[in-house]
C-alpha cells in the first residue's frame, strides 16, 4: 500500500531503513528477472530495463532529484548488480539453454500504420493521455516566475532539443515509421514528467511502466530477431509484453482521471464521456467481430461448434501439393476413423511414423503425434529447430530425411534400418502419405508384411497402419 507521504510499504520491508531494504530489494529484482529469462526469454530484457529505469529514478529521488556524476555512478552500480543477480541466480539454466535467436537486426520491411496502432492500442493511450495531461497540469501549477527564469540559460538548448525531436519525427515518417509521432511525444512527455521533483514513487513507476510499454511498440518498428518469419514472433512476443504492461497503467490511469475529468467544465466532460464510450464500444466489439472472422478461415464451415479437437475432421479438406508437383485434395475423414482406432486399440507408447510436411501452417502434418500422443519420429522442422537449439541443425535435418527415405525408398533392407534407428512401432500410410511419396516406396510396406516385417493392422478407407513386428530383429 502507499503511506501518507507517497512512499510504497511493502510488508517484507516494515521496519527497515531505506539503505538495509535495498540489498533484500536487489535481490528480489534480480531473482524476478531471473525468473522472467526462465520462464519466457523475451521478458527479460524488457524487465532489465524496467528494472534499470527503477534504479535510476530511485538514486535520482536519493540525490535530490539532482544529475551529478556520483548519482550516475551509483545508478551503474546498482544496475550491475541486479543484472549480476540475475545471472548469478540462474546460473545452471543459462549454461545450458539454447535458443533459436541469438541476434536482432534493423527491420526493413513494411511498418504498422497509425490506424492499426490505434486500433490495437487506442483504449490505452486514451486513458495515458489523460493521465499526463493531468500529471503535467499538475507540474505547471509548480510553475513560477522566478523558476522559469532560471530555464534562461538553457533556452538555446532546449529550442535545439525542439529542433531535433521534430527533425527525427519527421525523418522517422519518411522511412515509414508512422506510429513515431504518437509514441515519441507521449513517451518524451512520460520521460520528462518522471523527472519531476518531489514525485511520489507510484506516481513514478505508473510513468516508468508507460515509457517501458511505448518504447517496446516503437522498438519492434525498428529491430526484429534474427531469423524470425517476417516479424512475427518479435511482433507477439513484445506486444505481449505491452499488453501486460498497459494493462497495469491502464487500470491506474482510469481510476484516477475519473474524478479529476469530473472536475473539468460540462463540455470537456462531454467530450472526453463520449470518446470514452465510443472506445469502450470499439473495444468490445472485437470478440465479436474476431470470433466471427475465424470462424470463415476454420478448414470446414460445416464442422460442429464443440469443444473436440477432432470434431472437424470428417468435415474438413483441404488442397497439398504431391511428390509430382501436382495439385492433391487430402480429405481428412479417413484419419479421423482411422485415428479413433488407434486411440481405442493401441496401447503404450510406440513411435509413430508419419509424413513429414513443408506446409506447416495449412496442412495436417503430425496428425497422428497431435490426436495419439504417441511420440514421431519428427514434428514441424522450425519448432523442432527452435526447441532443441542447443544441438547443431543438422540432427533434425537428417531427421527429415530419414523420414522421407523410409516412405521413399523401394528398398526393403533400407527401411528396416530406419525403422531399427527410431524404434518405430507403427506406420501410418494415409492420404498425406500417399500424395507425398512415390507409390513405388509406399508399396514395399506390403512387400514387408508378407514376408512377416510388419502387420497390417488396419485397412479402412484408403488408409493402412503397419505394425512393426519384431524390432529386436532389426537390431534395434
Amino acid at each position: 500500500r502507499r503511506e501518507s507521504n507517497g512512499r510504497l510499504w511493502i510488508p517484507a520491508f516494515a521496519g527497515m531503513t531505506h539503505g538495509a531494504a535495498l540489498p533484500l530489494q536487489l535481490l528480489m529484482g534480480g531473482l524476478t528477472i531471473g525468473v522472467l529469462r526462465a520462464t519466457n526469454i523475451a521478458d527479460s530484457p524488457t524487465f532489465s530495463v524496467i528494472g534499470a529505469l527503477a534504479m535510476l529514478f530511485y538514486v535520482y529521488q536519493k540525490y535530490g532529484s539532482r544529475w551529478s556524476l556520483p548519482m550516475v555512478g551509483e545508478w551503474g552500480l546498482l544496475t550491475a548488480v541486479l543484472l549480476l543477480l540475475a545471472q548469478l541466480l540462474f546460473a545452471p539454466f543459462i549454461e545450458n539453454y539454447g535458443f533459436a535467436y541469438g541476434s536482432i537486426g534493423l527491420w526493413e520491411g513494411s511498418k504498422t500504420y497509425l490506424f492499426n496502432y490505434l486500433t490495437i492500442y487506442g483504449l490505452f493511450l486514451f486513458f495515458i493521455a489523460t493521465h499526463l495531461a493531468r500529471e503535467f497540469r499538475a507540474w505547471t501549477r509548480t510553475w513560477t516566475s522566478e523558476g522559469l527564469q532560471k530555464l534562461r540559460p538553457v533556452a538555446v538548448p532546449l529550442l535545439i532539443s525542439l529542433f531535433l525531436y521534430v527533425l527525427i519525427i519527421f525523418i522517422l515518417m519518411l522511412r515509414g515509421y508512422w506510429v513515431a509521432p504518437v509514441v515519441l511525444t507521449l513517451l518524451g512527455i512520460a520521460g520528462l514528467l518522471g523527472l519531476r521533483r518531489d514525485l511520489s514513487p507510484a506516481r513514478r513507476i505508473v510513468l516508468i511502466l508507460i515509457s517501458a510499454a511505448l518504447g517496446l511498440t516503437l522498438f519492434v518498428e525498428i529491430f526484429v530477431t534474427a531469423g524470425d518469419i517476417g516479424r512475427m514472433n518479435t511482433v507477439f512476443k513484445i506486444y505481449m509484453q505491452v499488453w501486460l504492461l498497459l494493462s497495469v497503467v491502464g487500470g491506474v490511469t482510469a481510476v484516477s482521471a475519473w474524478p479529476s475529468v469530473q472536475k473539468r467544465s460540462q463540455t470537456t466532460r462531454r467530450v472526453w464521456k463520449t470518446a470514452l464510450a465510443v472506445l469502450v464500444a470499439a473495444a468490445v466489439l472485437y470478440p465479436i467481430l474476431a470470433t466471427k472472422a475465424k470462424w470463415d478461415i476454420r478448414m470446414a464451415q460445416d464442422a460442429p461448434h464443440t469443444l473436440d479437437g477432432m470434431a472437424f475432421l470428417p468435415y474438413a479438406e483441404y488442397g497439398d501439393t504431391a511428390f509430382d508437383g501436382s495439385s492433391r485434395t487430402i480429405q481428412l475423414a479417413s484419419d479421423y476413423e482411422a485415428l479413433r482406432w488407434m486411440q481405442q486399440n493401441i496401447e503404450g507408447s510406440p513411435v509413430i511414423a508419419e509424413a513429414h510436411s513443408g506446409n506447416p501452417y495449412r496442412s495436417v502434418g503430425n496428425r497422428v503425434a497431435m490426436y495419439t500422443g504417441n511420440p514421431a519420429i519428427i514434428g514441424w522442422d522450425w519448432h523442432t529447430r527452435q526447441h532443441k537449439a542447443v544441438i547443431p541443425g543438422q540432427f533434425i535435418t537428417n531427421r527429415i530425411n530419414d523420414v522421407n527415405t523410409l516412405y521413399n525408398t523401394a528398398d526393403v533392407v533400407e527401411a528396416e534400418r530406419l525403422l531399427a534407428k527410431y524404434g518405430v512401432g507403427y506406420i501410418y500410410v494415409g492420404q498425406l502419405e500417399q500424395a507425398y511419396y512415390h507409390p513405388e516406396g509406399l508399396g514395399k510396406f506390403s512387400q514387408m508384411a508378407a514376408s512377416g516385417l510388419l502387420q497390417m493392422v488396419y485397412s479402412q478407407n484408403g488408409v493402412s497402419i503397419y505394425k512393426v513386428i519384431d524390432t529386436q530383429s532389426l537390431g534395434y
